[in-house]
């Protein structure tokens, strides 16, 4: 009898969600382009983040890592790829992400096993602009990993004794990304135990910018992280971006970004960058002061 060779790896499916929307909207060929678009960009991210493409099975992907946490960096960076790409913004394309860990059969070009069907249910188990794995996953990624993950529900998985976890990883989306306001600073401040962390407020949102977070844009569009629905506001107004430990601040609008930092006069950036350092508030498309609704106010920590 020959024996295959088994390896622990962590397998994660990408899929399209909703996808037979796409053929009523866009019509049979469109919708196979915008599809073949997605699927094109989701294995470039994955090859990457040295990730492996194992197939693509009709609007799914199936890829395979070494570990979880690089499965978790890559369906990050799945969502936000394909959240800010125009083209599949306007189709209104969203994914369902879910990935598990465990041993699993090679074959040169395929893997089967145990760990393959649970991780399929994983991202069965997606809604869209979700990442989905389980407690057992969970428990072998790292910690700043770990902080950002909440249980969604418990379920059993065909073939596996018991009740399985199952647990969410946040990412870059507004609902995602904003926690809630019963957070106590000293929450904040544990969170922010590593170095080079960013605190964005925004009425009753509070918003997190890190390394495993790295850019947050704000604007009118609903692809934004933050969206401000005004009329001074641009549809993609500016961005923060975490560029070699400095929070930048990049204006890309018509009427421009305000910045205040703290005690210094309003500054004005039309299509330029700056440096956010300390706290303060950002305006976009007009000067804010402290008690503004308008007011995005940031923390560098």
């Amino acid at each position: 009898m020959v024996t295959l060779p088994t390896n622990r790896l962590t397998i994660l499916f990408a899929d399209i969600a909703g996808s037979t929307r796409l053929y009523d909207t866009f019509g049979d060929l469109h919708a196979r382009e915008l599809i073949s678009d997605c699927l094109s960009q989701l294995k470039t991210v994955a090859r990457e983040n040295d990730g492996t493409v194992i197939k693509t099975i009709g609007d799914e992907v199936m890829c395979t890592f070494a570990t979880p946490n690089h499965a978790a960096d890559t369906a990050r960076k799945m969502h936000e790829e394909i959240s800010f790409d125009p083209k599949m913004v306007h189709a209104n394309i969203r994914l369902r992400i879910g990935f598990h860990h465990g041993e699993v059969i090679c074959e040169p070009e395929d893997v089967f096993g145990d760990a393959v069907n649970v991780a399929a249910r994983m991202v069965d188990l997606a809604k869209s602009d979700q990442i989905i794995t389980n407690k057992e996953t969970l428990a072998l990624m790292k910690l700043n990993l770990k902080r950002r993950a909440r249980i969604v529900d418990r379920t059993r998985v065909r073939g596996k004794n018991g009740v399985m976890e199952i647990h969410e990883l946040i990412w870059g989306k507004p609902e995602l990304m904003t926690m809630s306001n019963s957070l106590t600073e000293e929450m904040i401040t544990s969170l922010a135990s590593e170095k080079d962390f960013l605190q964005i407020r925004y009425l009753q949102q509070r918003i997190l910018v890190d390394h495993e977070r790295p850019i947050l844009t704000m604007g009118r569009g609903v692809a934004n992280h933050l969206i401000i629905n005004e009329s001074l506001v641009s549809r993609m107004h500016a961005r923060i971006e975490l560029q070699r430990n400095r929070f930048m601040l990049i204006d890309q609008s018509t009427n421009g970004t305000y910045l205040k930092i703290q005690d210094e006069d309003p500054r004005l950036l039309r299509r330029d960058t700056i440096q956010l350092k300390g706290e303060g508030l950002i305006g976009l498309g007009q000067k804010v002061g402290i008690n503004d609704p308008m007011a995005v106010r940031y923390r560098v920590l």
